[in-house]
């Protein structure tokens, strides 16, 4: 049988425009689709944190405020409005870039948010890098060697890592790498930020390292798939059997066949990482957002858990879609389908 690739077919004209009309529209579709979701997750946000019990006139107040002094705060915070036009109001800030006042230092929250996002977006895209490194190559092996016992560790050791909690994954590092090694620190970040790189991403290595492992432990699964997928295909075959090259074919054809679908879940990934976030910058001693969320949640600090909230699942959103459409594009297996 021969292997040679198959003659080209000549389209015809005006084949190129409608498919660019075509992706045209599905991108306008899926930026209609993120209108919609990040108005509709405003006001799910806005909504519940309104409607929660509790006055959080009396938590900014204090136990000794008087009900005349309470009454008054009510008023300054403008909790005596009706919901609908404090909504209007917040979401009007909000696309100009106003996200508000936190309600207990007068700061505005979209000065500190971008303080804090300095750390937290960092470790974030690094985790999904590390991520991606450790489950290509992880779940290549794990196809190639699937009827192995080899190939059925992998796959079992994999489901063990995304069963382990982030934060006992941290705890392991900073016992067994941090402690011993002394190469990275235990705990903290350089108070002048990114002045100095190399110790700023220093002191990401491992609380990245801790996200990552439990994220590549799922990827694992797709890619293996995948790959499984091409090693399985009539014309993969019958290359291996004339003597292709194993390597040649894993980066030809399976790493490309592979990162496509990655791209998607990619997207879906990112609201765990930023999950994992959270978690890790409380054991790792980061000023990141996730420190400061779970402060305001304390102090019941209204507009700038909203407005915290909005901006990361607008970040998720974001990130999810153009993956999506990404991943639309460039497969042309998906546009058949969607």
């Amino acid at each position: 049988m021969s292997t040679t690739a198959p003659a080209q077919v000549r389209m015809p004209a005006g084949h190129g425009s409608h498919r660019v009309r075509r992706v045209a529209a599905e991108l306008l579709n899926e930026a209609a689709v993120l209108v919609v979701s990040l108005i509709a997750a405003s006001m799910v946000i806005f909504g519940l944190l309104a409607v929660l019990p509790g006055d959080p006139a009396a938590v900014i107040g204090g136990m000794d405020a008087t009900p005349e002094q309470l009454e008054a705060l009510r008023a300054q915070m403008g909790l005596d409005r009706p919901l609908w036009a404090r909504y209007l109001d917040w979401m009007g800030g909000v696309l100009t870039g106003d996200l508000g006042t936190s309600a207990l230092d007068s700061r505005p929250v979209a000065a500190e948010l971008g303080e804090k996002l300095q750390v937290t977006v960092p470790l974030g895209l690094l985790a999904l890098l590390l991520s991606v490194l450790i489950a290509v190559p992880v779940g290549v092996v794990a196809a190639v060697y699937r009827e192995s016992a080899f190939g059925r560790a992998i796959a079992a050791l994999s489901q063990l890592a995304a069963a382990v909690p982030t934060f006992v994954l941290g705890l392991a590092l900073m016992v067994f790498v941090a402690l011993p090694t002394r190469l990275f620190p235990v705990q903290g970040f350089p108070a002048d930020r990114w002045a100095e790189p190399g110790e700023a991403l220093r002191a990401l290595i491992l609380p990245a390292t801790a996200i990552a492992i439990g994220q590549a432990a799922v990827l694992v699964r797709f890619v293996r798939s995948a790959t499984i997928d091409v090693l399985m295909k009539e014309w993969v075959r019958t290359g291996l059997a004339q003597g292709w090259p194993l390597r040649a074919v894993l980066v030809r054809q399976g790493m490309r066949n592979a990162a496509l679908p990655l791209l998607g879940v990619l997207g879906l990934e990112i609201a765990g990482v930023l999950m994992g976030s959270v978690i890790v910058e409380q054991l790792f001693a980061l000023p990141g957002v996730g420190g400061m969320l779970l402060a305001d949640v304390g102090n019941r600090d209204i507009v700038s858990i909203q407005s915290t909230l909005f901006v990361l699942t607008a970040l998720v959103m974001i990130s999810t879609v153009t993956l999506t459409a990404l991943s639309r594009v460039l497969d042309p297996r998906i546009r058949r389908t969607s």
